[in-house]
């Protein structure tokens, strides 16, 4: 894995690049994903696209109030649940 050290005045952190999209999450269906998301939260703005363990994509979204939201849709692209980060 290739890693890159960058410093900070006195901090220093290790960045790892994103693991590849997963096969089933294209281009085309990561637009497709993305575009569902945002029409379940308005002016949000997405952050990452991923599948989890069960085969949901999730759209991972900064909320219009700057919250964290993390949208699940099944495969027919349909929300089926999102958590808010709780602060």
């Amino acid at each position: 894995m290739n890693r890159t050290h960058e410093t900070v005045g006195r901090h220093a952190w290790v960045r790892r690049p994103r693991p590849s999209l997963p096969p089933e999450l294209t281009a085309d269906v990561a637009v497709e994903v993305a575009a569902a998301a945002l029409a379940d939260h308005p002016g949000a703005t997405i952050e990452w696209l991923e599948v989890d363990g069960n085969g949901l994509f999730e759209a991972h979204l900064r909320g219009a109030d700057g919250q964290t939201l993390v949208v699940h849709l099944d495969g027919d692209l349909r929300v089926v649940g999102w958590l808010a980060e709780v602060s």
